[in-house]
């Protein structure tokens, strides 16, 4: 899970704000838990000590990217270097963490069709709109380490994957938590 971001407008950190009566990352990694990955990272940033302080992550190995300011490209950098070093891991799930509510059966389809096929990424889609999670092929890492700055996932798999499957999914994608306007922190999930 990548939770890098201060988010704008969040003090401390919007993983740590208050959605339906506990912590935003809390929500997300209850979701992710329930995934069947072999283990679970989650990437955190500047605001790393008070989420680590403010959130349960008991069950999960956590990275502190300290340039997760420079924008998304570092922390994908960080998780990357991390679990490449292991040649047994082809494939990595990345999820959000401000995206609580993601299924434990929408992220298997995902994993059965990138298990399934030699496509270098499979995204969902979600009733015609591509969401989050992803499945990224090891054959596409190397285009993300060499990344900087501020990135957006689907246009870097739209610019330099060779191979991309959806797999479509006729409901809705969990709701993203992307900043304090609106209802989204009186979200009830």
């Amino acid at each position: 899970l990548l939770a890098a971001d201060a988010g704008p407008g969040f003090v401390p950190s919007k993983y740590l704000a208050d959605v339906s009566g506990e912590p935003l990352l809390a929500q997300s990694l209850r979701s992710a838990l329930s995934w069947p990955v072999d283990e679970l990272f989650v990437v955190l940033g500047s605001d790393a000590d008070a989420v680590e302080d403010g959130v349960d992550l008991s069950g999960v190995s956590v990275l502190v990217d300290p340039s997760a300011d420079e924008g998304l490209a570092s922390p994908m950098r960080a998780v990357l270097d991390l679990v490449g070093r292991d040649s047994a891991v082809t494939h990595l799930v990345v999820g959000l963490g401000d995206q609580p509510g993601v299924s434990p059966a929408d992220v298997a389809a995902l994993i059965d069709r990138a298990k399934g096929s030699n496509a270098e990424v499979v995204v969902p889609k979600y009733r015609y709109a591509v969401g989050f999670p992803v499945v990224l092929g090891v054959g596409i890492w190397d285009v993300f380490l060499r990344l900087e700055g501020g990135i957006a996932i689907h246009d870097v798999v739209a610019a330099h994957a060779r191979s991309v499957e959806e797999v479509w999914f006729d409901h809705v994608a969990a709701r993203r938590i992307l900043d304090r306007s609106g209802y989204a922190l009186n979200l009830k999930l």
